[in-house]
């Protein structure tokens, strides 16, 4: 089975190359977020692709696709749709189903959305269901996944995402802008007066969703690999760690929580499959655990400024894997 899924992994990424141009890492771990079960959190300028990058993406696994622009006017109702309250019978019953309804999510400009629209994604992210002020519930799709983009938070009109809204994204993934020679391809292919190239389904929800079973339960992990994760957890935390960066500037219960441990293992597993392997190695590990651990370590007020935390960031998971592996 886990032959069948690496093949299945293999060629969604191969059709959705048809027409997405470089962004390798990012598709990497993107299809590592899909096979694990998570949402993917995006920072980045606008025009990279990233809209026309998961629609392909949703193209080539045979899943529906929806867009939500978060602007600061938008009401939940936009987003989980319009509900009718009977009196005579108390019930509510949802009458126009809303974006939210969907296998991919893709939600621009997360932080520019008030609270309330905010929680009407973040609620499902978590529970697979969002209830409303009515007091409906409505489930939503086993294959929910939300890729939401950021913008950097020192422009107008954004805010910072709160520690537990961003702890429900497994991975946040910084878009650059591409290398000098897949941005003349882009260019040269999306100025022609071709089409962009058909994609054709390669999957479908419930290969997907069969894939996920299949690697949560056939991977093996040993006890050592285990430990050393959380030991990586611990060496985020200011009162446990023993890398001086961190203990100087991530405030005292600041550190990762035992939900990106899991978080780990499960995208580590998928890493595994993708090497044409059934265990997880500490390499694995390595492959994922920046994007994991990045957006969710706090630093002490003041003592890192906004343009220079992701450097920071980035040498705290650095010093982390050298300490721990």
């Amino acid at each position: 089975m886990l032959t069948e899924v690496h093949q299945q992994i293999q060629a969604l990424e191969n059709e959705v190359r048809k027409r997405i141009v470089g962004m390798h890492e990012e598709m990497r771990l993107t299809l590592i977020c899909l096979f694990a079960g998570g949402h993917v959190l995006l920072e980045g300028v606008p025009g990279l692709a990233k809209t026309l990058f998961f629609k392909t993406l949703a193209e080539a696994a045979h899943v529906e696709f929806r867009r939500i622009s978060f602007a600061a006017d938008l009401l939940p109702k936009d987003v989980i749709g319009i509900e009718h309250f009977d009196p005579q019978t108390g019930t509510v019953k949802l009458v126009v189903k809303g974006p939210l309804h969907t296998n991919f999510l893709l939600t621009d400009e997360l932080n520019r959305a008030r609270t309330s629209s905010k929680g009407s994604v973040l609620e499902p992210m978590e529970e697979g269901q969002v209830t409303t002020e009515l007091g409906g519930t409505y489930k939503l799709s086993p294959l929910f996944m939300v890729i939401a983009t950021q913008n950097p938070v020192e422009e107008e009109g954004t805010f910072g995402l709160g520690r537990a809204e961003r702890d429900r994204f497994l991975m946040k993934l910084p878009i650059g802008y591409p290398s000098p020679d897949d941005e003349q391809e882009i260019i040269r292919r999306y100025s022609a007066a071709s089409l962009a190239p058909e994609i054709e389904p390669v999957i479908d929800e419930g290969t997907i969703l069969a894939a996920r079973a299949a690697i949560e339960t056939q991977v093996h992990v040993e006890d050592a690999i285990y430990a050393k994760v959380q030991r990586m957890l611990d060496e985020t935390r200011p009162e446990r760690t023993s890398i001086p960066m961190v203990a100087d500037l991530v405030e005292q219960g600041g550190g990762a929580s035992p939900r990106a441990g899991i978080g780990i293992i499960y995208a580590s597993r998928v890493n595994a499959v993708m090497q044409s392997r059934d265990f997880v190695t500490p390499d694995d590990i390595v492959a994922v655990v920046a994007p994991i651990l990045r957006h969710r370590l706090v630093f002490k007020p003041g003592e890192v400024q906004e343009e220079e935390a992701e450097q920071r960031l980035t040498e705290i998971v650095t010093d982390i894997v050298r300490t721990v592996m």
